[in-house]
C-alpha cells in the first residue's frame, strides 16, 4: 500500500514529468533582437538616462532580428500589419495585457471573428519583489544564459489556452548590453506565430508608447 508521503511524491513526479513533456513537444523557436538607438538627446531623454531609466525605442531606432535559423531582418524588411486586436496599455505597463489575432482568411477578418487570445503572464511575487520565470520557455535556446538576464520594461511572457493547458507561447527577455544598443532574446511557438507575425508583434510592443 502507498503511504500518504509516497502518493504526494508520486503526484509531484508526475506533474514534473508532464511539464517536461509539454516543454519538449512545444514547437518553440528563438531569436535575438538588437536595437540601435539614434543618438538624439534632449532634456527629457537626458534626464531619464541620468535617473537610470531604460531608453525607449523611437521611430528612428533600428530593430534588427536574428532568428535561430540564421535569417537576419531589419524590421523594415518584413513589417506587415496583421491587425491584431490589442488591449489598451494600462498605466505602468509598456505592453498589452492581452491581444487577439484573426484567422488567416478574408471571411473571418471581415466578420471580426477572433481565433485566439493571448494573455500577459503575471509575475511571481517573492519577498515583495516581482519576477518572471523565463527558464521554462528559454531553456532550450543554446544562447540563453540566465546569468545574463537584465531587468527591462519590455521583459514579458504571454500564454494562451490550448488543449486544456495554458502554455507559454511568446516571451522577450533583455540580456546584458549597452543602453545605446540594447539586446534581447525572444521565444515563440511556431504553431501560433510566423516570423513575420513575431516581427510585427515585437515592433508593436517596442513602439506602442509613442
Amino acid at each position: 500500500m502507498f503511504g500518504v508521503n509516497n502518493i504526494v511524491i508520486y503526484i509531484f513526479i508526475l506533474n514534473i514529468t508532464l511539464q517536461v513533456i509539454i516543454i519538449f513537444t512545444m514547437p518553440i523557436k528563438y531569436g535575438d533582437l538588437t536595437i540601435i538607438h539614434k543618438e538624439t538627446e534632449n532634456v527629457f531623454t537626458t534626464l531619464r538616462t541620468w535617473l537610470g531609466y531604460e531608453k525607449y525605442a523611437t521611430k528612428e531606432s533600428k530593430l534588427i532580428f536574428l532568428f535561430d535559423d540564421g535569417e537576419v531582418y531589419d524590421v523594415e524588411d518584413k513589417l506587415k500589419d496583421f491587425k491584431y486586436k490589442f488591449s489598451p496599455i494600462c498605466f505602468g505597463f509598456y505592453y498589452p495585457l492581452y491581444f487577439e489575432k484573426t484567422e488567416d482568411t478574408e471571411e473571418s477578418k471581415t466578420k471580426q471573428n477572433y481565433k485566439r487570445s493571448y494573455f500577459f503572464k503575471q509575475p511571481l511575487v517573492e519577498n515583495n519583489k516581482k519576477r518572471l520565470e523565463f527558464r521554462p520557455l528559454f531553456s532550450s535556446y543554446t544562447k540563453f544564459d540566465h546569468a545574463l538576464k537584465e531587468p527591462s520594461i519590455y521583459n514579458c511572457i504571454y500564454y494562451c489556452h490550448k488543449s486544456g493547458d495554458k502554455p507559454n507561447v511568446f516571451g522577450i527577455i533583455r540580456i546584458k548590453s549597452s543602453e545605446s544598443m540594447p539586446r534581447f532574446q525572444f521565444a515563440y511557438d511556431t504553431d501560433e506565430f510566423t516570423k513575420e507575425e513575431i516581427i510585427y508583434l515585437i515592433h508593436y510592443i517596442f513602439n506602442n508608447h509613442k
